[in-house]
């Protein structure tokens, strides 16, 4: 078998291994990148059976039809790879530059079938029995030329994508994927080498490189769909977590956050990075995130792939009914069942916390006039009700003044702690609310009175001598007739 026979042979073989790879893989493509691989391999199928053509044929009308046959097939297999190695690098063109290809391509087509002057092609053929070939070319013609050019322009900017894709990659499948992409450019490129230097003796070497590259194609397609599945499942599992996800590089930019994350954050969308500060701060104090209604807590961990750490794992979980139950658990704790006042422990704390600050603090200290009677003859439960009545004109004047603390701090008696207050603000919270509290009638029990007692914090005192005057101030109230505030 000579040379020629051979790589007719191999011709033949080619269309048909072509043939079957359309009826087998593309019957029903469900992506882009099945739909480019179909124009490739069509396009493939259509070049090899043009220069099949062209290898058989012994003269120049038959030789012409292979020809455009042929250039049929290289100038879509172009668009074919243009499109599917930008789309498998994520450096996807525009609808309307590849509406621009296509028009270009079309009108090109439209010239090689309108034109009978091989030269458009070839600048010669020669028929002989001598040599690889019964034909020989001699000097291509500018329509090849034209093709070279859009060929190369094409597969430099497809391989630079696929470089710089490799370059950013992280994970080790994907660029596995994205090197065979640099590949399948190197071996086109290498295929249009060898044929326009004529090393292959005048056979068109780039059938090969075709050849070569659809395989290369088909493997690469193979793997990302397997891994668009994974990533579709990772997706789903990660979607379907009860806990937010948001992952960022080395330099804090976001790459990755599931549907979780974007309804705590919606601002994700957008690539808001002060999400990611916001998280971060949470996370070195230790403190839960407060949005809206609900409160979540974060977590961080390195992502690394091989001993080398390439960004942040942050995990949000949403902690709103722990940090509720916790909420309550220790509002009750420092707070009196009966009243929601703050209880005498807590009142105590907070006292001891103003004397520190060297703000200075006033008390105001309130118990309820003869409230032995009440109990005594309307019972403890309209006894009750009156203590609560002193609590609400209490927490009434913090809610105008946050910084006070109205305080349970025992039976009928009450405390009011006032930071960074002097003696005159002090009496003026006493009258009011002595007079609030007057005015204030109630079931059964009638309209009642408090007295009270107001003292200032004095350098060298403590907690109990502090507490103790405002005590004997309180005392005086007392016995100089009640319903009276008393300063000591």
């Amino acid at each position: 078998m000579t040379a020629y026979d051979f790589l007719l042979w191999f011709q033949g073989l080619s269309i048909v291994g072509v043939f079957v790879t359309l009826v087998m893989f593309f019957p029903s493509w469900k992506n882009r990148i099945h739909s480019y691989l179909f124009i490739f391999t069509a396009s493939v199928l259509i070049n090899n059976v043009g220069y099949f053509i062209e290898m058989i044929s012994d003269n120049s009308v038959d030789c012409m039809w292979g020809t455009r046959i042929e250039y049929l097939g290289k100038i879509f297999i172009s668009v074919g790879l243009l499109f599917f190695m930008t789309e498998y690098t994520g450096a996807r063109l525009s609808t309307y530059t590849k509406r621009m290809v296509a028009v270009i391509h079309f009108l090109i087509v439209i010239v090689v079938f309108t034109n009978d002057y091989h030269h458009m092609y070839y600048e010669s053929v020669l028929f002989s029995s001598e040599g690889l070939f019964p034909h020989n070319v001699y000097e291509h013609g500018f329509v090849y030329y034209i093709y070279i050019m859009m060929v190369a322009g094409y597969l430099v900017f497809a391989t630079f994508s696929a470089v710089m894709r490799l370059m950013q990659e992280r994970r080790r499948k994907r660029k596995f994927q994205t090197a065979i992409i640099i590949a399948i450019g190197f071996v086109m490129m290498g295929g249009i080498v060898v044929y326009s230097t004529g090393l292959a003796g005048g056979y068109d070497a780039t059938v090969i490189s075709y050849l070569l590259c659809l395989i290369l194609m088909i493997v690469a397609t193979i793997k990302y769909d397997l891994l668009a599945a994974l990533d579709a499942v990772k997706n789903y599992i990660a979607d379907n977590m009860t806990e937010g996800i948001v992952a960022v590089d080395t330099e804090g930019a976001i790459i990755y956050y599931n549907t979780i994350a974007e309804r705590i954050y919606p601002t994700l969308k957008e690539n808001d990075e002060t999400v990611v500060t916001q998280i971060l701060e949470a996370i070195e104090k230790d403190e839960v995130i407060s949005i809206k209604k609900n409160y979540y807590k974060a977590e961080a961990t390195d992502l690394t792939n091989e001993r080398k750490t390439f960004g942040k794992l942050y995990v949000i979980d949403d902690v709103t009914i722990e940090h509720n139950h916790n909420l309550e658990l220790k509002l009750r704790s420092i707070t009196d069942g009966m009243t929601g006042l703050f209880n005498r422990t807590e009142t105590l704390r907070r006292i001891e916390e103003g004397m520190a600050s060297g703000d200075g603090v006033a008390l105001v200290m309130i118990d309820i006039d003869n409230f032995k009677s009440v109990n005594d003859s309307y019972g403890h439960d309209v006894g009750d009700t009156v203590i609560k009545g002193v609590a609400k004109v209490m927490t009434d004047l913090t809610i105008y003044n946050p910084k006070l603390s109205a305080g349970r701090w025992g039976g009928e008696e009450f405390m009011l702690v006032m930071p960074a207050t002097g003696i005159d603000e002090a009496v003026s919270a006493a009258e009011k609310i002595r007079t609030d509290f007057e005015k204030t009638e109630f079931q059964y029990a009638g309209f009642r009175t408090v007295s009270l007692g107001v003292t200032v914090f004095t350098e060298g005192d403590d907690a109990d001598v502090f507490c103790k005057r405002v005590d004997e101030a309180l005392y005086i109230s007392k016995q100089e007739g009640k319903n009276r505030v008393t300063v000591k």
